[in-house]
């Protein structure tokens, strides 16, 4: 089993849906620019540990450590905005062609959104090839044994 972790700093952010625009009879999406901008981050951030991408099933783990507002001094955890699932959504989005050929190949995940404790706002990642894994029940007995491909 390979398993790739890499951190990226900076507050997530969450996918927002794609703006729709009307202009003189013609009619476009995009993507809003601070999800573009994340995502880029993402990006670039995960093609320093891939140098192409798995073509297979894989597992992705993901903890979003956001910034805690002054409110929420004794907070372990953000039940506030943004979703957890928006947050994962742009996350996915960005590792397409990078750590995967596309996110339907992801076939198991986990995330957890927790407030910061004395480091900056981050998102760690950790991905894992699936393509000689058997089952996920073996997976989960055995998560810290390291398997050779």
């Amino acid at each position: 089993m390979q398993h790739v972790y890499f951190e990226v700093v900076g507050s997530p952010v969450p996918k927002a849906r794609a703006r729709t625009v009307r202009k003189g009879g013609r009619t476009w999406s995009f993507t809003p620019k601070k999800v573009a901008v994340w995502e880029k981050i993402v990006k670039l951030e995960a093609s320093k540990h891939f140098s192409m991408p798995i073509n297979g099933p894989v597992m992705i783990s993901m903890i979003f450590h956001m910034s805690r507002p002054d409110s929420r001094r004794k907070d372990i955890w953000v039940s506030t905005t943004p979703d957890l699932d928006n947050l994962e959504k742009s996350v996915l989005d960005a590792l397409n062609g990078i750590a995967y050929i596309d996110d339907r190949y992801v076939v198991a995940k986990n995330a957890q959104k927790k407030y910061v404790r004395n480091n900056e706002a981050r998102v760690c990642i950790r991905i894992t090839n699936l393509s000689k894994q058997v089952n996920l029940s073996s997976f989960s007995q055995s998560s810290d044994k390291v398997l050779e491909l």
